[in-house]
């Protein structure tokens, strides 16, 4: 079964082991803590270590001597190795007293080597007249040997590793106490390997604590939806706007169309002579009584109705006179003298009929309206009238054919503007604000014109189609002055927004959209809050801020414990959600 190793740091604390634990990827996991370590010389701890283990469905194995982690893991009931190639057992008390004799052991071939060394000083300190080589020999000359044979060691002996010039096997030397002191060549291999192991080992660790280190910080956080209803107003001049009083410059955007189309003349009209001739007003009064006078006057369009049909007068006329000289009567009154109690005055108008048509023409002595006070008479006929009916062009058919290119476009042309509108993140449009006018109209032949059964009438008109704007930066600017939200609050997002109520610039109208609000949070702010901390610090950190849902932080590697000072070794993952 592979196993996964972890060196636990003297810094750990109980919570670290745990996650490194739960973090391994093997089922089997040997846990090496440093010496003097105390972090395991607890039963809490240790109970935790088994349990967190169990409920990982993973193996783990304490690899130590010291006596005290012994004892508790055997109380856990968790496998004990002398070293990572020894077979792990779960530790007994025999195995506790056993290993508590071997550290005592230790303990007393230390204090003995330490004895020695300071003996050896002390005589040292006692002969100092003593050169070198009158004292304690060195170690090119030699040591003694059995029945008190003193074996010279010169510079050739050493180099040829022989007594008396032969040629020996390499065999350790001895030092003036007897105790051997170990031949450097034999071990020249294995020191040149450890000095790569160190020097990679070295690399390893820069890399590992220096380069490696990298972290992800995910954070879930809430936004807040918030409606937005405000009374605004609107200016056609730049200078005229005004924010803080809600009132908003707007634009007028247009798009034009020409279109042409032909259609059926439908108007008919009498085009024969109109019927003509003169009538006669005539009224009697009394001049005795008449202090102020009498006035009988006709203008030129006056209308007079006789036997129902309509006629004007086609110049006109008057007979005045003033109240105060009698003399004048004779030239106005019919008779030839003076009466100062009755006095007629006729006066003669001439007509013609409104239209033409035979309808108009009236025998004498018809039957006519009074006009104001005096009777209307035609002593001779009303004649002239004629009726011819033709074809012509009316103003209701030019209407009809202009509604219907009108009607036709509308939807195609209205979704055109508001598309290309809608393409300019700039502008917002008042919608309500949508009009269509028809700007340019002729039509072949005119009004009123006849048709004869060769020609077609045609019309061409430009339409034009137009909305209202608002610049986008202006209305977010209003909508941001009306908000009250917290210092750590910001705004995150302005829906579309919309004019309720509208029926001109001259009116009021209500700006309605939903704003959404969440914590002030940006990924910088996020790095500098957290760069050199530990993963558990800057999660509480972080958690700490109102709005701020959940916390995640990813190392790169298991040993990485904090996140890194280097803000480019930080990633941070922002997301945003709606609660509603």
């Amino acid at each position: 079964m592979n196993k996964e190793v972890i060196y636990l740091e003297p810094e750990d604390d109980i919570t670290d082991i745990l996650t490194k634990l739960q973090q391994a990827e093997q089922k089997l996991v040997a846990l090496v803590p440093p010496k003097k370590a105390t972090m395991l010389r607890s039963a809490v701890n240790m109970k935790l270590v088994a349990r967190t283990a169990k409920e990982c469905d993973k193996v783990a194995v304490i690899v130590t001597a010291d006596p005290a982690i012994v004892k508790m893991a055997m109380t856990a009931q968790i496998p004990i190795a002398k070293t990572l190639q020894s077979r792990p057992v779960v530790p007994t008390k025999e195995d506790i007293d056993k290993t508590m004799a071997e550290e005592q052991v230790i303990d007393e071939d230390l204090a003995d080597a330490s004895a020695a060394a300071e003996l050896d000083e002390l005589k040292s300190d006692k002969n100092p007249s003593k050169t070198p080589a009158e004292g304690s020999k060195s170690m090119p000359e030699a040591t003694s040997k059995k029945d008190g044979e003193i074996i010279n060691l010169d510079e050739e002996t050493l180099e040829n590793g022989s007594k008396d010039g032969k040629k020996v096997k390499n065999k350790d030397k001895k030092d003036k106490n007897g105790k051997k002191v170990p031949s450097f060549e034999k071990y020249r291999k294995w020191i040149i390997i450890g000095s790569v192991a160190a020097v990679l080992l070295i690399a390893v660790g820069v890399w590992a604590f220096v380069f490696a280190p990298a972290a992800k910080i995910t954070i879930a956080m809430n936004t807040s939806s918030e409606r937005f209803s405000e009374e605004v107003k609107f200016v056609t001049d730049k200078n005229s706007e005004n924010l803080e009083s809600g009132t908003l410059f707007v634009e007028k955007q247009t798009f034009e169309q020409r279109y042409d189309a032909d259609f059926a003349a439908s108007g008919e009209e009498d085009r024969g002579e109109k019927a003509k001739g003169n009538v006669i007003l005539t009224h009697t009064f009394s001049p005795r009584d008449s202090k102020n006078g009498i006035s009988l006057s006709v203008t030129d369009g006056a209308e007079f109705v006789g036997n129902g049909q309509v006629y004007r007068a086609t110049a006109g006329g008057s007979v005045n006179w003033d109240g105060d000289d009698t003399t004048k009567l004779k030239d106005i009154c019919t008779s030839k003298t003076i009466n100062l109690n009755s006095c007629t005055v006729k006066l003669t108008i001439p007509i013609e009929a409104v239209s033409s048509g035979e309808k108009f023409n009236l025998d004498k002595n018809s039957s006519w309206n009074n006009y104001n006070q005096a009777e209307v008479s035609n002593p001779d006929p009303i004649t002239g009238g004629t009726t011819k009916n033709v074809t012509v062009v009316s103003l209701q058919d030019v209407h009809a054919a202009r509604d219907k290119l009108v009607e036709e476009h509308a939807e195609e042309n209205k979704t055109k503007l508001m598309d290309q509108l809608k393409k300019d993140d700039k502008l917002i449009m008042i919608e309500p604000s949508y009009a269509e006018n028809v700007e340019d109209m002729t039509a072949k032949p005119e009004v009123g014109a006849e048709v004869d059964g060769g020609t077609t009438p045609s019309i061409s008109i430009k339409i034009s189609y137009s909305v209202y704007t608002v610049q986008k930066s202006q209305l977010e600017k209003f909508i941001e002055s009306k908000l009250s939200i917290g210092e750590d609050q910001r705004i995150y997002s302005i829906g579309e927004p919309y004019f309720d109520r509208y029926n001109n610039l001259e009116e009021p109208a209500r700006l309605k959209t939903t704003v959404k609000i969440g914590p002030t949070v940006t990924e910088e702010t996020i790095i500098e809050r957290t760069k050199g901390k530990k993963i558990g610090e800057v999660q509480s950190l972080l958690r700490s801020i109102n709005g701020v849902d959940s916390v995640n932080v990813s190392p790169s590697y298991f040993w990485v414990r904090s996140v890194p000072n280097d803000p480019s070794r930080i990633e941070v993952d922002l997301t945003v959600e709606d609660k509603e």
